[in-house]
């Protein structure tokens, strides 16, 4: 595939998800739902209306037969061959590049045998005398058909935003950065489920799983963004949350992958520990400033050779005995801590950093005090218990 086709690719799956999100922002009522990739890419199910969506993002310009020739043929077959009697309605939501919304061609029953007809080893073909299909079932089909010409790409998407903007009433940075991708998340999330019971999305859900999940960004979103945009949004995203304020307490998450990779050129140690001198740094900290909670997903090997390092940098660190019997008593405890002459910073403490493996931290939720902010350097998902603290997914490691 040429990176020119991949992009219209990716471009395509994108514009399908944007669609998902606008219809769900559309739906009435909280029980209404759609299905996504289920007898097309949207199914939208309501009171009122049962309809199939497939979703087409098309480079060319104009609208020409051949273009919706298959995916028409496709809802056809499904009309004849369905199992079950219904009035399923059937929409092509199709986008060309000149075409402009409101502006569609009627599809009466000449139209659709024009659009039915192609040319194979020079011979001229008609779909529907090859599926025995009559013109009154042709118009019966036509009943329950709309095509409809699709917005362009942005400003498709600016809908969307716009739209999560006046749902949540929020700033054009939160609609974007946090609400957007947060419905990207839970489309591509379901779409991928391999049971179509569970790709089916209620618009209480939808909305419920937009507003508590606090995660700023995932993959598909980085890939939606150039990297230089990605990054400045990040650097935007920290400054708007305050994530980086000392007097907050943090939690930062690092995955295996991380801890299992070639660190050689930064240790994970030296990592920690100039993290450490950053946020608590003897004689620059001030008093009300918090340590940092370092969670690492690793084995017994792994971790011993961390804290050993550690120890050789002589600093101090609280792990609530973790390997003995982990207390969540000790874990929880603030660091006693001296202030310079002033009062104003801290000039020693009995511990600068808290150090908890992952399975400890799962183990023990419902002791520990949960953070201001949770940095997850992880593929892994943490629990919904985290729902509540200013979740932080960067996913840098790919940058």
């Amino acid at each position: 595939m040429t990176n020119r086709a991949a992009v219209a690719t990716i471009k395509g799956y994108y514009y399908q998800f944007d669609t998902s999100i606008l219809k769900l922002l559309e739906l009435i009522n909280d029980s209404d739902s759609i299905t996504v990739e289920g007898i097309e890419d949207i199914d939208i199910n309501t009171a009122t209306e049962t309809s199939t969506i497939q979703c087409k993002y098309l480079s060319k310009p104009k609208f020409i037969n051949s273009a919706v020739r298959e995916p028409i043929c496709l809802m056809l077959d499904h009309f004849f061959n369905s199992s079950t009697t219904n009035n399923l309605n059937y929409v092509l939501y199709t986008h060309f590049g000149n075409e402009i919304p409101g502006n569609e061609p009627t599809i009466n029953l000449f139209k659709l045998k024009e659009i039915l007809t192609y040319t194979e080893n020079k011979v001229k073909k008609h779909y529907e005398i090859e599926k025995g299909i009559s013109d009154p079932q042709l118009n019966a089909f036509l009943a329950n058909f709309k095509l409809v010409f699709g917005k362009e790409f942005e400003t498709q998407q600016k809908e969307v935003i716009q739209k999560l903007k006046n749902k949540f009433s929020c700033t054009d940075f939160e609609a974007d950065t946090l609400y957007y991708n947060n419905s990207l998340r839970i489309v591509i999330d379901r779409a991928i489920e391999r049971n179509e019971s569970q790709r089916v999305i209620t618009k209480l859900e939808f909305i419920e799983g937009i507003d508590c999940r606090k995660k700023l960004f995932n993959e598909w979103f980085i890939k939606l963004r150039t990297k230089k945009e990605y990054l400045k949004i990040t650097a935007q995203a920290l400054r708007a949350t305050r994530a980086l304020d000392p007097i907050r307490t943090k939690f930062i998450v690092i995955g295996n992958e991380i801890l299992n990779a070639n660190n050689s050129e930064l240790p994970i140690e030296i990592f920690i520990e100039n993290l450490s001198s950053k946020y608590f740094k003897p004689n620059s900290a001030l008093r009300n400033a918090k340590p940092l909670t370092i969670v690492l997903d690793c084995d017994t090997t792994i971790l011993h050779d961390i804290k050993r390092n550690l120890i050789s940098k002589e600093i101090i660190y609280n792990d609530g005995f973790e390997e003995i019997g982990f207390s969540s008593y000790v874990f929880n405890r603030e660091p006693i801590i001296n202030t310079t002459r002033n009062g104003t910073k801290i000039s020693k403490s009995s511990y600068s950093l808290k150090l908890i493996t992952r399975n400890s931290l799962i183990s023990n939720l419902a002791t520990i005090q949960p953070p201001t902010v949770l940095f997850n350097f992880s593929r892994d998902d943490l629990p919904s218990v985290f729902a509540n603290s200013g979740v932080i997914d960067p996913l840098f490691r790919g940058y």
